[in-house]
């Protein structure tokens, strides 16, 4: 009996120390508020360490910071504004001292609204803006900002060298329209040639047409050619841009030179380049540090082009990543032939190329890469290459073996991984690459908000607010307008010539609007289809043959698809949805408001 009553006591006491859980400290379950920039902080009875399972904020592996006695710490970057957030700790994920695992917790909280606010500064050559030259906006703007400053630029050709100096953080560029808001100016940084940066006091004794010393940078919606390298398409060096801090992002802009046309900066600086176009013909991607480029596009200007020429570290654990790449020739048509990845320029480079798609007229060596520079490569390697017609490329005959110093007589050679498996491509994402300590997530500053709805009766423009939004964009025949805060305008003219797009804290310019809606109802065509809602039903009168009826949330999202016939009634979920009806070649939306 003694023995039975010995072993319930230890069995009780060990459900006792399992028993022991996770509770949340900051932010609080169904807070509200929450700071996007904001740590998640879990704390136990006792002290933990962490277990074998794992937690995960909307979904996605977030990985613990920090453990101190009896908190953990999670960093997960800049969340997004306005946003729902559940963070789940699992069963197991720490344990007490005693390695008895702890109960999880589910956390969920709302980010808050970011702040109202008209574009920092506005640069325009003609004058309507706050300066008429970009250099001009940058040199004013601020030092040791922590949050973005936005520089608005209409669209002009920009004749100068702009130069962020290294206590200006979180500038940002932002063109009107990628291929009419242009920076260009011809530079060389060749000692002694006509064109030398040293020939420019406005260089401030460096080469690129773009120069950032200073982190968190953001590049979007604009082009910066170095016309020397573009317009004679020939060398020497000539940069158009040189990113030479940390947390450097480009989206939907354009880079154009010859030679050398990006310089990457140190070991430790990262770069994210996302749906963004880069042309050159030598090296004209180079240096260092952890790069992720996202489904971008690469414009080869001669035969025996060469992509890149990385310099990296011992230290460096990535290197430059090209994922979802189109690479075409920068003449349509103009075929390129024996091109090459790339070669080591010093020390122990490392490029991925994942997923790449060359155009029908580009074409690689069997090689892919040349042997010799003045560095060895630890990975020069590609995972599913494809041709223009979709087929993988062989890359069974692809160079593995480098060396420095002369060929017959080299002074140090190496080995190279040339082929990557489908779990290491995997493993080489924006997360993994460019994460850090810091939880950095620079894809979330590239994304585009949803298009507003807009409607209009007589001469007022009326569209949904993005709650996501700091400003919006007004435009009339696709050239900006007016810049808001507000959610309504007068406007005079063709309504058809409007349109709106929201800006987002970062000053990502969102996704244009469609036609205003006219009494209701919008036509993509010219229609006779008759189509009324009255508040509960969607009524449809004589069809000249079935009609499809798609349902579509006002953020975009198709939530049914229906079949009607003629004098049809179709109940209507929700308070405010889009209801897109096709019949044959007719097609209206009709905006359904409870």
């Amino acid at each position: 009996m003694r023995k039975v009553l010995t072993t319930l006591c230890l069995f009780v006491s060990i459900m006792s120390m399992s028993a022991a859980s996770i509770s949340p400290k900051v932010p609080m379950n169904n807070q509200e508020n929450v700071a996007v920039n904001a740590q998640i902080v879990v704390q136990a009875s006792s002290a933990l360490v962490q277990g074998s399972d794992s937690c995960f904020l909307n979904g996605e592996y977030l990985p613990v910071t920090s453990i101190a006695s009896n908190m953990a710490i999670f960093k997960p970057g800049i969340m997004d504004y306005a946003t729902d957030y559940e963070f789940v700790v699992r069963d197991g994920a720490f344990l007490a001292k005693d390695g008895s695992p702890m109960k999880g917790c589910t956390i969920r909280f709302r980010t808050t609204l970011p702040k109202a606010k008209l574009f920092d500064a506005v640069v325009a050559k003609d004058g309507s803006g706050d300066y008429t030259s970009i250099r001009a906006a940058v040199k004013a703007a601020p030092n040791n900002r922590t949050e973005p400053w936005i520089i608005f630029v209409k669209n002009g050709t920009y004749e100068e060298l702009v130069r962020v100096n290294q206590n200006q953080p979180y500038i940002t560029l932002v063109g009107e329209d990628i291929n009419k808001t242009i920076l260009k100016f011809s530079i060389t940084s060749n000692a002694g040639h006509e064109r030398d940066n040293a020939n420019f006091r406005e260089a401030e004794g460096q080469g690129p047409v773009l120069v950032t010393n200073a982190p968190n940078f953001y590049l979007h919606n604009m082009t910066v050619i170095n016309s020397w390298g573009y317009e004679k398409q020939a060398g020497p060096q000539a940069l158009a841009l040189g990113s030479y801090a940390d947390r450097f992002v480009m989206f939907n802009a354009n880079l154009k030179s010859y030679q050398d046309t990006w310089q990457t900066g140190r070991d430790e600086h990262r770069h994210y380049a996302r749906r963004s176009y880069i042309e050159g013909a030598v090296d004209f991607i180079y240096c260092s540090g952890d790069m992720v480029l996202d489904s971008c596009t690469l414009g080869l200007c001669r035969d025996g082009s060469v992509i890149v020429a990385p310099s990296h570290g011992a230290g460096v654990q990535y290197g430059y990543v090209f994922r979802d790449t189109k690479i075409v020739s920068s003449k349509p048509g103009v075929v390129r032939t024996k091109n090459s990845y790339g070669r080591p320029w010093h020390y122990f480079p490392r490029a991925s190329f994942i997923n790449t798609t060359w155009s029908k007229d580009i074409y690689f060596t069997e090689a892919g890469w040349t042997d010799h520079m003045g560095g060895l490569p630890v990975v020069f390697a590609e995972y599913n290459t494809r041709n223009h017609k979709g087929e993988v490329v062989d890359l069974s005959r692809r160079n593995t073996y480098y060396y420095t110093g002369d060929r017959n007589n080299p002074t140090a050679t190496c080995t190279a991984k040339a082929v990557l498996s489908k779990e290491e491509a995997d493993a080489l994402n924006v997360r993994t690459v460019l994460r850090g300590k810091d939880g950095w997530t620079p894809d979330k500053i590239c994304q585009e908000l949803p298009a507003p709805v807009v409607t209009y009766k007589d001469n007022v423009l009326t569209w949904t607010k993005e709650d996501r939004a700091i400003c919006y964009i007004v435009m009339r025949n696709g050239e900006c307008y007016q810049v808001t805060t507000e959610t309504t305008m007068a406007f005079e003219g063709d309504v058809k010539e409007y349109s709106v797009r929201a800006v987002s804290y970062y000053g990502t310019l969102g996704h244009v609007s469609s036609v205003p809606f006219v009494d209701g109802i919008q036509a993509e065509k010219a229609v006779s289809l008759d189509a009324r809602f009255d508040g509960e039903y969607l009524h449809i009168g004589q069809l000249s043959a079935k009609a499809t009826v798609e349902f579509v949330s006002l953020d975009g999202r198709v939530l049914s698809l229906v079949e009607a016939s003629s004098n049809s009634r179709i109940p209507v979920a929700g308070a405010a949805i889009l209801a897109r009806i096709r019949c044959q070649d007719e097609v209206c939306v009709l905006k359904c408001i409870r």
